[in-house]
């Protein structure tokens, strides 16, 4: 069984255009770490102001989805 490496960002931010930067950025920088790994990108939020931006085997490559737990 073949284990692939997971890709993780934090972003934290308390208005609303940091953020936005901030998860841009985060997602500009995973993308070359995703397409090496051939996954795609998950945007999960964790709470308020406050992301985890990672490369997620269950994600089509090429593809970022959003989520809220």
């Amino acid at each position: 069984m073949t284990h692939a490496t997971q890709i993780i960002r934090r972003v934290s931010a308390t208005d609303v255009a940091t953020l936005n930067d901030l998860l841009n950025s985060a997602v500009e920088d995973v993308i070359p770490d995703a397409l090496a790994l051939n996954q795609g990108i998950r945007v999960t939020r964790v709470g308020p102001g406050d992301y985890r931006v990672e490369t997620a085997a269950n994600v089509p490559c090429g593809y970022t989805i959003y989520e809220q737990p």
